[in-house]
């Protein structure tokens, strides 16, 4: 009897999540099951003509069910369940029909592996009937899978395709996706903020994107100029974005080897060894220019060889592959420049060596029309565009250290000043260091070091300002 316009409006639930028809006419569309059924064919429906569904094989036993409303896939948690796999599963058992005979008077079942069947299905369907499935072994030649239909003796072989779901443990129709796949240009676009803590990090170290949801962070980036994100450990700093991308980018699209199980409790998953897990990361999501925010928490344990993750999906352990992020390091989040603010952003700035204090008081709305004073008198623009971009070049070593102590005065202070009165001045301080290096402290957190040379630049230049000698900007 066909379905009235109203049924066909029917929703599938599993185990209460409305997966709309539509939507799931729309997958079916974009993954057709593709072979002819004209050699044997045994059922012909829609996939929603499905009612029930039992499947017994050497997993267990899986019971799917249509409510009425939707359908309920045995014990697994509405929001676990994997969309894909169970639309693939109605479909072909919706469509039911085999490559051709093989025989009908089989001498022995064994032969075919259907004296004891790799798994056993019951599908009932709308219309009151039902239909039995065995299915055996593979055939060597064709690769297709050798099946009988209820009491028939007859053999048949079916498109292997079409019997892998029958095959599979129950835990296979949890989603394995953990983490969504990149919608968008780049991970540094989805990807607001970010928090690592754990692995090899001795401090979590977090990523804060520069954007209109975070304007903290819009003033804080200032520093660094047209920075996307920001990285906030014991200093701020500028994001490396190579090195950014390596390790943001595979937050997204995780997906899973194995589902380890679902259902676990907090306590288990605690006994599991996550209650001293390798690393978190919890993160923020933006996966498409109109998307609402996400919020993420991620935690990996390192467990006999294995990664083992559990995420949003509540009481689910899920076996990946090791993500790279987990040996991440601090010191390559940094880009090498200390402070790098643009000029059209700074009211002044002031470049104390010894004794002697310069400042450069700067004026003018936009970037043509800047001028700029040194001590009060008026100075060569251009001349004082060369000699910032010599303190600007300041970039450490590629060294982050630890425990580093200062003494003395020190060797030269450089603070920039801003015309956003939100932003507080930012100011570098150079110390004596080791090895023919200086200490550099940014906003009194000294953990960098950079080459002294850049000190010797500073000096000659401060030396030359009122001279027509060429600023040497290269250390």
């Amino acid at each position: 009897m066909p379905r009235s316009s109203s049924q066909i409006r029917s929703v599938l639930i599993a185990g209460g999540s409305v997966l709309l028809l539509g939507v799931a006419a729309l997958v079916l569309a974009l993954n057709p099951i593709s072979e002819a059924s004209e050699e044997v064919s045994f059922k012909a429906v829609e996939p929603v003509d499905v009612v029930q569904l039992i499947i017994s094989n050497a997993y267990g036993t899986i019971d799917i069910g249509f409510t009425g409303e939707g359908y309920v896939v045995d014990d697994i948690p509405a929001e676990l369940v994997d969309f894909r796999e169970l639309l693939d599963l109605l479909a072909v058992s919706g469509t039911v029909f085999a490559r051709r005979t093989v025989t009908d008077a089989p001498d022995d079942l064994a032969a075919y592996g259907l004296d004891e069947p790799a798994a056993q299905v019951e599908i009932t369907y709308a219309d009151g009937t039902s239909l039995s499935l065995h299915i055996g072994d593979v055939e060597r030649v064709t690769g297709d899978t050798y099946v009988s239909v209820g009491d028939d003796p007859t053999v048949y072989l079916m498109a292997s395709r079409r019997c892998a779901g029958y095959l599979l443990p129950k835990k296979a129709y949890v989603e394995d996706l953990v983490t969504p796949e990149l919608a968008r240009s780049s991970p540094l676009s989805a990807i607001l903020d970010v928090t690592f803590t754990g692995g090899r990090l001795v401090e979590p170290v977090k990523v804060v994107a520069v954007a209109e949801e975070n304007p903290e962070a819009e003033v804080a980036s200032l520093s660094f100029g047209a920075a996307t994100h920001i990285v906030r450990a014991k200093g701020v700093y500028e994001l490396d974005q190579t090195y950014g991308v390596e390790m943001l980018g595979p937050l997204l699209g995780i997906t899973a080897q194995d589902v380890v199980g679902y259902l676990f409790t907090p306590e288990e998953i605690a006994d599991f060894g996550f209650d001293q897990p390798t690393m978190t990361v919890e993160f923020d999501l933006k996966n498409g220019l109109d998307a609402e925010i996400e919020h993420y928490l991620l935690t990996f344990l390192l467990k006999d060889g294995v990664c083992y993750v559990i995420g949003n999906a509540p009481g689910v352990i899920y076996a990946i592959e090791e993500p790279p992020f987990l040996q991440i390091e601090t010191k390559k989040l940094l880009l090498r420049w200390f402070l790098s603010p643009l000029l059209i952003d700074v009211g002044s700035v002031e470049v104390a060596l010894g004794d002697e204090t310069y400042v450069f008081a700067i004026s003018g709305e936009s970037a043509a029309e800047k001028q700029v004073t040194l001590n009060g008198i008026a100075y060569d623009i251009a001349r004082f565009r060369t000699f910032y971009r010599l303190l600007t070049s300041a970039a450490h070593d590629d060294r982050l250290l630890d425990g580093i102590v200062v003494d003395g005065a020190p060797l030269l202070q450089v603070t920039y000043h801003y015309l956003d009165e939100r932003k507080q001045p930012d100011v570098m301080t150079l110390y004596p260091g080791d090895a023919r290096r200086l200490y550099v402290s940014i906003n009194g957190v000294t953990e960098l070091a950079m080459r002294e040379t850049y000190l010797d630049r500073v000096q000659e230049a401060l030396v030359s300002l009122w001279t027509d000698a060429p600023i040497e900007i290269e250390w």
